[in-house]
């Protein structure tokens, strides 16, 4: 009873809120700095510890953020969640994450770096390695392009989070015990 109220009157979604923008927020640096550096995890000729830095500094950050916002509303609900609250939460952040991550990045590549929304495309044509019917579906989707990285990269990341928040919520996990309502 005693947990019921207390997953009612605090809600995870300020929490959700602030993890996803602030977890958006890196993403667009993280793209800005690789891009800088000239790294580029779709070219066909990357070095695998390249490709591994990329993993590393996106996706594990990306669990670490739905863990920790899972973590610290289960802490201000104190010490114990339900796994619905759990994955709830954890849900928040992904859907939030990935429709700020999909407005950032069209902002990105339509006003900050075009050029490397070109040098998307021309990976992209790399790696038709010469078949014409892939090169001109490249070029017919190339005004598109824009968009369909800001919608699957809002999708990816709803979807890629929802798993996510299905198993770290089964971690963090913990019923308040029933006979700990009678002592207080």
């Amino acid at each position: 009873m005693e947990q019921q109220l207390a997953e009612e009157q605090i809600k995870p979604n300020k929490l959700a809120f602030q993890v996803a923008i602030s977890f958006a927020i890196y993403i667009i640096i993280l793209t800005v700095v690789m891009r800088v550096l000239g790294i580029d995890a779709q070219a066909t000729d990357v070095p695998w510890y390249q490709t591994a830095l990329v993993v590393l500094l996106s996706w594990v950050t990306y669990i670490y953020a739905i863990f920790y916002a899972q973590k610290k509303h289960k802490d201000d609900l104190g010490g114990f969640m339900s796994y619905g609250r759990g994955f709830s939460t954890g849900f928040k952040v992904a859907a939030y994450a990935g429709l700020f991550i999909g407005i950032l990045m069209f902002i990105y590549y339509k006003f900050i770096d075009a050029a490397g929304l070109q040098q998307m495309i021309d990976t992209a044509i790399t790696n038709a390695n010469g078949d014409e019917q892939k090169i001109k579906g490249i070029e017919m989707m190339a005004d598109y392009m824009i968009y369909f990285t800001a919608f699957g990269a809002a999708i990816m990341y709803a979807i890629v989070g929802l798993l996510i928040s299905l198993i770290t919520a089964a971690f963090l996990k913990k019923d308040r015990p029933l006979h700990q309502d009678d002592q207080v």
